[in-house]
């Protein structure tokens, strides 16, 4: 192991190097993110500058204030932990008075301009409002916990289906009827959002839907699939193939089997584990993340592909900077449990590659995504629904969590 290599898989297991992350990367967002009387600027490059101010998407709203929330559980400095809950407010108030119908019974998924652009109701958007009111609520921000009830509750009268212990994706805003897609992103996110949501509130019938999905989507869903996580179905639940396969670049609903939704599964089965410990948690965080590692590390170049098709060839060979950033800490908690199996070379490896790559030298700030020899794609660091760091402060929150424990 070279001197470097090793720094690097130390970094990222090191609880200063960890906060300095956050700590910098939230700096670059208070810097140049913050608009007055509105939320956040959600189209940021490199050097900070912003294309299209004006331009909002529910999840990077939701997401910003999650980061700022996150932020302010971290800090043991009274006077950052304030500016950071300040700011997660000010993204708060945004949601409250621009995403929120005025009947309180919806949300607008995306504005422009002053405009709504786009009112239909997402699943995934809920399970990112619920995971802020979550977040808000840990931080201390009391008034968080009715808000995130009432989305809880909204989000089991519009999506919840008993029959298959499963969220619905979306309902189309002119019929009020539900789409006939069904996915498991959303479910995903939703099992995220359900854990925060306990962790904030310790409120167990969080965590019983939580795991009631998590068995729901990698076990009964892979049942067909070779216990592979396939990411699209139809209405009653049966994988459909054919779902946007001309799009594998798709930004919510690529085709293909996903490395990064794998490792992100993983990850959060080691975290129910922690909660509710079973034995096949912990085999099939194994097989996911072994998975994602063969089918998706490029050796050569470095990095992890984004998907890979039913033959288990690479089908979108560009590299995302959320695929890499979701499998750091699944490596590092799998690692505890497999103290004796590669995945703390893995991390290594990977923790390298990142510095190399994704990560800007003195912001921290990630780039978003790079092609197959590893040269950015475009200059963006954030895009209105496509990125806002979410992921690379998760992952440095979700080390750290797998340091101290839950």
């Amino acid at each position: 192991m070279s001197i470097v290599a090793s720094q690097v898989e130390n970094n990222w297991l090191s609880e200063s190097f960890l906060n300095q992350q956050i700590t910098s990367i939230l700096s670059f967002y208070a810097r140049f993110g913050i608009q007055t009387g509105q939320g956040f600027n959600q189209s940021l490059n490199t050097h900070g500058t912003s294309e299209n101010p004006t331009h909002y998407h529910l999840v990077s709203s939701c997401r910003l204030v999650v980061n700022f929330c996150r932020g302010a559980v971290l800090s043991d400095d009274r006077v950052e932990k304030d500016k950071n809950l300040a700011i997660a407010k000010h993204g708060l108030a945004f949601i409250e008075h621009h995403h929120c119908w005025q009947d309180g019974q919806g949300y607008h998924w995306e504005l422009h301009h002053g405009e709504v652009i786009d009112r239909d109701q997402y699943c995934y958007g809920y399970a990112f409002l619920m995971l802020t009111y979550a977040n808000a609520y840990q931080a201390g921000i009391k008034s968080a916990l009715p808000a995130l009830k009432s989305v809880h509750q909204l989000m089991q009268q519009i999506f919840w289906q008993e029959e298959f212990g499963l969220f619905a994706d979306q309902v189309h805003s002119e019929s009020g009827q539900l789409s006939s897609y069904r996915g498991q992103n959303a479910n995903m996110h939703a099992c995220e959002a359900l854990i925060a949501a306990f962790e904030a509130t310790q409120d167990d019938q969080f965590l019983q839907q939580a795991l009631r999905i998590a068995n729901t989507i990698v076990n009964q869903q892979t049942a067909s699939t070779h216990g592979l996580l396939w990411e699209h179905y139809n209405a009653g639940w049966q994988v459909d193939w054919t779902y946007n396969r001309h799009d594998p670049q798709n930004l919510y609903k690529p085709w293909g089997y996903q490395t990064g939704h794998f490792t992100e599964w993983a990850k959060l089965l080691l975290i129910l584990h922690d909660y509710k410990p079973a034995a096949w948690m912990l085999d099939k965080a194994k097989f996911l993340v072994d998975t994602a590692w063969q089918r998706g590390w490029d050796e050569s170049r470095g990095g992890l592909y984004y998907g890979f098709d039913p033959q288990g060839l690479v089908c979108d060979d560009n590299k995302y900077f959320w695929v890499q950033a979701e499998t750091l800490p699944a490596l590092a908690m799998l690692s505890k449990h497999y103290p004796d199996g590669p995945y703390l070379d893995y991390l290594q490896r990977l923790g390298a590659y990142c510095e190399s790559h994704f990560i800007e030298p003195t912001s921290r700030v990630w780039r978003r995504v790079l092609n197959a020899d590893n040269q950015p794609k475009d200059q963006w660091v954030a895009l209105p629904g496509a990125k806002c760091d979410y992921h690379s402060i998760g992952a440095c929150y979700d080390l750290l969590r797998g340091n101290s424990g839950h």
